[in-house]
């Protein structure tokens, strides 16, 4: 697997657009689309909060065609909360595409991000439609990524390229989101986090949402920046087979090497996002190994990465080992304190449930200055680890999320 340049036009067969709306105040790119030359299979994960905006609602249900080929995305309003109007205004962008690309409406997917609670300006949207299809190109994928961001700081894009049998399938992705992000979204089979992912990789419709799922399950949904989750938390993937592979349509090996490499996409994303959080100024992996089940691992990491004293004592470089250990308490897994280990990168904190001799606040707390923060708990009561990220809390998250909708 190597990494490649272009985003989600990296694959083959793969145009994007972005531009100025006027959706948002600061007149930046607001309005970004995927287009797919020939029909594609998709999946998509959304968010499983019970206040869906009406593009999350839109696109569950046009999930269920068999193909897909577009993709239309706005920033700078969340269009929830706006009840049959805010449908009807997520069709108007799906149909006014679907009219522009000549293709069913069904077949175009929606995303939305920004403040809740306010109308969307759709007449700005349906004037600047033409345009945005004008301006698709196999080099605008930037502009996608530029397009989608809300308070992001840095646009967040990537591709790999791997081998399946003597085929090159490749793999790209754009993703944003840096506040209220705390996601849980579930695979649709039958400030918010959004991600696309693009392949050229020939593979059916179920075995795409298997491994979305899989890719997901890992990756976006073990990302955390304030515990907040979104109404409108979406990540969609097309694939439209022009690589030319044998057609995965089992778990077979092609499908593995598949999966790793999408799980290795997305987790490189997840990454970006929790390090782009908010006012963060310090990226935060937590491991958690040694666990009887995944599930348990992957509950306990996600709730130690939702500690707001946590993400306070490593903002403010203080090592309070405690707070790992009280969350790690509070999550509802059942683990044995007298045989867990904490390590605060390579400084260890706790042994066996007891503060380690050899452990000294002044060397934790050098290494708490770092960029990249990792914190490890070892169960060592089974084989299993899941990975989360997150980031610090800083004073200006505070500032920026006390102004948001001002």
């Amino acid at each position: 697997m190597i990494k490649v340049k272009g985003g989600v036009t990296a694959p083959k067969g793969f145009l994007a657009s972005g531009v100025k709306a006027g959706i948002k105040v600061s007149g930046k790119k607001d309005l970004a689309l995927i287009y797919s030359e020939v029909p594609a299979v998709a999946a998509g994960a959304l968010t499983t909060n019970r206040c869906k905006a009406a593009p999350v609602k839109v696109s569950l249900t046009h999930l269920n065609a068999k193909t897909h080929q577009s993709i239309i995305v706005n920033s700078g309003n969340a269009n929830c909360a706006n009840g049959k109007t805010g449908q009807r205004d997520a069709h108007a962008m799906t149909s006014g595409v679907a009219k522009l690309l000549k293709i069913d409406e069904r077949m175009v997917l929606v995303a939305s991000t920004g403040i809740i609670g306010q109308a969307l300006p759709v007449e700005k949207i349906e004037k600047a439609l033409p345009a945005l299809v004008h301006e698709l190109a196999k080099d605008k994928g930037t502009d996608f990524a530029d397009a989608i961001m809300t308070t992001d700081t840095k646009r967040k894009e990537l591709a790999v390229k791997i081998k399946l049998g003597a085929s090159e399938v490749t793999i790209g992705g754009s993703c944003k989101g840096v506040g209220m992000l705390y996601p849980e979204m579930k695979t649709a089979m039958h400030a918010t986090m959004l991600a696309f992912i693009t392949t050229d990789a020939s593979i059916s419709k179920k075995m795409l949402e298997e491994s979305c799922d899989e890719a997901v399950w890992g990756s976006f949904n073990m990302v955390s920046v304030d515990g907040d989750m979104s109404t409108n938390d979406t990540c969609f993937i097309m694939a439209n087979g022009l690589a030319g592979n044998k057609k995965i349509t089992g778990k077979d090996a092609n499908y593995k090497k598949f999966t790793e490499a999408f799980k290795y996409l997305a987790g490189e994303l997840a990454k970006m996002l929790a390090a782009d959080g908010e006012g963060a100024t310090k990226l935060v992996e937590i491991l958690v190994k040694g666990a009887r089940t995944v599930e348990e691992a992957r509950a306990m990491a996600r709730k130690i990465s939702i500690s707001n004293l946590l993400k306070c004592a490593i903002f403010g470089s203080d090592p309070n080992w405690g707070r790992i250990v009280a969350s790690a308490g509070a999550s509802g897994v059942d683990f044995d304190i007298d045989k867990t280990d904490v390590y605060l990168g390579p400084v260890k904190a706790l042994s066996n449930g007891s503060i380690d001799a050899s452990f000294t606040k002044d060397k934790a707390r050098r290494y708490f200055k770092d960029k990249n923060v990792y914190i490890t708990v070892d169960l060592k009561s089974g084989r299993s680890f899941a990975r989360a990220w997150t980031c610090d809390f800083s004073k200006e998250y505070v500032t920026i999320n006390s102004e948001y909708s001002t």
